[in-house]
């Protein structure tokens, strides 16, 4: 791609990444591509961030409110900010499905 200076990388991930441990690898060598080109780096990770926390120039960490239960908190979280992204006015091409036949509904009426 022609990634640069004015692009980010976004990573939603339960864990971040880890290179020593070998965890989720392609998010260590998506994030080490981007810091050469000079990309930002944003995450969105649960746990203690991992790889994207410790290279990330902008990184929320979803707290871990019970152990048994990091990944379903994580991506919960992720998923709100994710759907808050792509149904931004800015962003979206088109209507929410549930919300395109509200207007629909209230325009026949």
């Amino acid at each position: 791609s022609r990634a640069g200076p004015k692009d980010a990388i976004l990573v939603f991930s339960v864990g971040g990444g880890d290179a020593e441990r070998n965890v989720s690898p392609n998010i260590v060598r998506a994030l080490e591509e981007g810091k050469k080109r000079g990309l930002k780096i944003l995450g969105i990770v649960g746990r203690d961030g991992g790889y994207t926390k410790k290279v990330g120039d902008l990184v929320l960490i979803v707290p871990t409110i019970e152990s048994s239960t990091i990944t379903p908190h994580a991506e919960s979280f992720q998923a709100v900010v994710w759907h808050c992204l792509v149904s931004h006015p800015r962003v979206m091409l088109q209507a929410n499905k549930w919300e395109g036949l509200e207007r629909a509904k209230r325009s026949l009426a």
